[in-house]
């Protein structure tokens, strides 16, 4: 079986580390034994003393068990799941901890002599990551009054770190599933490709997007028309880098964001109103909006920044934008409830450094 080299050399390091406490223990009790050991063969090959070779094995075998026995404690004593069951932790706890985290958070909570109550618990939230386990527990501190589903969730976007810090250049190699958020930005040079225009009956002006958004809007629309019989309009779409600086400046209300870190210069997402409502607020509140909302998954599209979740993903409600993902990936938002920003986390990076759970 081949290894990696990280991987052999964290094996090597676990073995010193073994051999380091285990040699002068077995030293000390090796000299004794063999005294012992010398007394009892010369005791044993005198002729007078045949009678003895049945004892004599028994008590040798005896002696074998009980030093078998104390390497096998030497060894869990020095375990991983030891160290913690130590840290005050019951044992079932403390076996389904080790079971989940890597030998370097292990030591990282010995050291710092961590008994937390949430640790346990926390292996139990459906979107646990293991790497992210010291953040959640960090966090928790902080935000004490949270549910773990909020600090499982908030920590996975990376809600916990400082936003400028910890921003990183958008995968667009992910296609559909792209990730845009105050975290993650797009080149200024970026533009998608396959944009076309929306037809001029179903937009306030001349909006462009990706050729599946624009599909799938037609598809969208038609259908809301015969439920509700009114007509959705595509208020904004494609911006680019330039477009958004200037969106930026002239919004009021805060809901544009930095040029960079806008969704609509992947040519995915679209402002949304209809001819009845025009006027953004009204419509999450008319039967088209409703209707929208409700089946907009089946489509390939999410609401993307829904009311009851804006502490997860940090902007405000936008009951008017949507996010084009594909109908795989919006029916998996839509049926578990879940941000996109969420999904990209667990579902997607997830599968690059794979979350261990219990």
């Amino acid at each position: 079986m081949r290894y990696d080299r990280d991987k052999l050399d964290k094996i090597k390091e676990w073995s010193s580390r073994q051999w380091t406490v285990f040699k002068p223990w077995f030293l000390k009790r090796w000299r004794s034994l063999s005294a012992w050991v010398a007394r009892c063969w010369r005791v044993y090959s005198a002729p007078d003393n045949r009678w003895l070779t049945v004892p004599c094995t028994v008590a040798a075998l005896l002696v074998l068990l009980v030093l078998v026995k104390s390497c096998q404690g030497i060894i869990y004593y020095n375990s991983n799941e030891c160290k913690v069951y130590r840290l005050g932790y019951p044992i079932d706890e403390a076996r389904a901890i080790v079971g989940v985290l890597s030998n370097e958070q292990i030591d990282s909570l010995v050291v710092r002599q961590e008994h937390d109550t949430i640790a346990y618990p926390l292996l139990d939230e459906r979107y646990f990551i293991a790497k992210n386990f010291d953040r959640y527990l960090a966090f928790h501190k902080v935000k004490t009054e949270a549910p773990l589903t909020d600090v499982v969730a908030i920590v996975n976007v990376k809600g916990d770190l400082d936003r400028v810090e910890s921003a990183t250049p958008c995968d667009t190699s992910k296609g559909y599933l792209m990730l845009i958020n105050g975290r993650h930005y797009l080149d200024k040079d970026y533009k998608p490709a396959n944009l076309v225009p929306f037809e001029k009956t179903y937009t306030y002006e001349h909006n462009r997007a990706n050729s599946a958004v624009v599909d799938a809007f037609m598809a969208l629309q038609r259908d809301c028309k015969k439920q509700t019989g009114a007509q959705l309009m595509v208020n904004s779409a494609y911006r680019s880098y330039e477009q958004q600086i200037d969106t930026y400046k002239r919004n009021e209300k805060g809901y544009a964001a930095l040029a960079g870190y806008s969704e609509h210069q992947t040519g995915l997402a679209i402002d949304v109103t209809s001819l009845q409502h025009p006027m953004r607020w009204p419509f999450d509140k008319s039967k088209e909006g409703i209707w929208m909302r409700e089946h907009c998954h089946e489509y390939g599209f999410i609401l993307r920044y829904p009311e009851r979740q804006s502490h997860i993903f940090g902007f405000a409600y936008e009951p008017w934008h949507l996010r084009y993902v594909g109908t795989e990936t919006a029916r998996k938002v839509h049926d578990e409830d879940i941000t996109f920003d969420e999904y990209y986390a667990f579902y997607i990076e997830g599968t690059d450094d794979k979350p261990l759970k219990r």
